[in-house]
């Protein structure tokens, strides 16, 4: 058990909603999105799988309190730890470079397009190597203000554009396609590194971690649905030419105070990129500290970061590598093997440790 301290299974639900919002709100879809009713339907039926997802690491925490998927295979074998570190830090290294680009992309392509794309990359990566420095702890408290402000500001946004609503946008929508609906259904399941993180980072809750997922799945889904809501009912026909629907509609907003809310936007996003790429560093922090110590596991992060920053200052500006390296994230490889996979075998091993050390007591006696 690493020395980090702890948080609660409240924060860690919290900053995993953060996280996931991000990646809604810069996404780059890889098929053509429905954008009416079906859209409910795809958003309802991929939270339902996830959380069947989630099995696996609800029944581990819940029989291993303060334990992780990564802590139990370290402990009992050396050799699935390392194996563990590794797959773990290849996933959330993808998904850290995915997520950093397409902020990069999606502030430049916004409101900052004279910006230098070495600052949109820098500045970030700069705060996610304090955050990860700081622990756990600092990040989760960093992560609920962020949330703060994120409801704030959709609260605020949802309140300037409501005489825009138009519920005529709503109309009903069958499954005309079913194959093209479960590529959709997928896209949503598979790009969830959010079920990585906690795979790695339940270790570091004080008590009752199952929880986490008991208060993310419901709130990340609700939360999609609202936001799907406004989005389409503003929109209308013209969401599915918008590259960035949510920024779109803050654009639309005119209150007294702001006049238009799209700055904030941007600036909301990219506080909740750094969340989300913070979780990944952390990650790597985590399954080395366990494996060759404190010490290690921070230089190991701190890698992280400049491998991040590298490869994002190096092909962060092709939107061609962006899609691609996006792509690996929803095609689910990485959710399934450090997600789900993972967790199974953590299960299986300390199950079989378990019967080993029953017998040792029961031969000693």
């Amino acid at each position: 058990m690493t020395s980090i301290k702890k948080i609660s299974y409240g924060q860690l639900a919290v900053i995993l909603v953060t996280s996931r919002l991000f990646c809604e709100a810069v996404n780059f879809p890889l098929n053509n999105t429905q954008y009416n009713m079906q859209r409910f339907f795809v958003i309802i039926t991929a939270y339902v799988i996830l959380f069947i997802q989630f099995i696996p690491m609800l029944i581990l925490t819940k029989k291993y309190s303060g334990e992780s998927a990564t802590g139990i295979l370290t402990e009992r074998s050396k050799i699935l730890g390392w194996v563990s570190a590794v797959l773990v830090t290849v996933s959330v290294l993808i998904t850290a470079i995915s997520s950093l680009c397409r902020m990069k992309f999606y502030a430049s392509s916004t409101i900052y397009g004279q910006a230098p794309p070495a600052l949109l990359i820098i500045l970030p990566l700069l705060v996610c190597a304090f955050a990860v420095w700081k622990g756990i702890q600092g990040t989760a408290r960093g992560g609920v203000i962020f949330a703060g402000v994120f409801v704030g500001f959709f609260i605020l946004m949802i309140m300037s554009v409501w005489k825009l609503v138009d519920l005529k946008w709503l109309y009903p929508a069958f499954i005309e396609d079913g194959g093209e609906f479960f590529v959709q259904v997928w896209e949503q399941i598979g790009s969830n590194s959010e079920i990585v993180f906690f795979a790695v980072l339940s270790e570091h809750v004080k008590d009752k971690a199952y929880k986490t997922v008991l208060w993310y799945v419901p709130a990340i889904m609700i939360l999609l649905l609202i936001t799907s809501f406004v989005e389409i009912t503003v929109l209308g026909p013209f969401l599915g030419s918008a590259s960035f629907p949510l920024f779109t509609v803050s654009a639309l907003s005119d209150i007294v105070l702001f006049q238009r809310l799209d700055g904030i936007d941007v600036a909301v996003w990219t506080l909740m990129c750094i969340i989300k790429i913070a979780l990944s560093l952390l990650c790597i922090r985590t399954v080395f500290s366990r494996l060759i110590g404190e010490k290690q596991g921070m230089i190991a992060a701190l890698a992280g970061v400049l491998t991040i920053g590298v490869l994002s200052l190096m092909y962060g500006g092709s939107i061609d590598f962006v899609k691609t390296i996006t792509k690996i994230l929803t095609l689910g490889l990485p959710m399934m093997i450090c997600g789900i996979f993972l967790p199974i075998a953590a299960i299986i091993l300390a199950k079989h440790t378990e019967k080993e050390s029953k017998k040792k007591n029961e031969q000693n006696s």
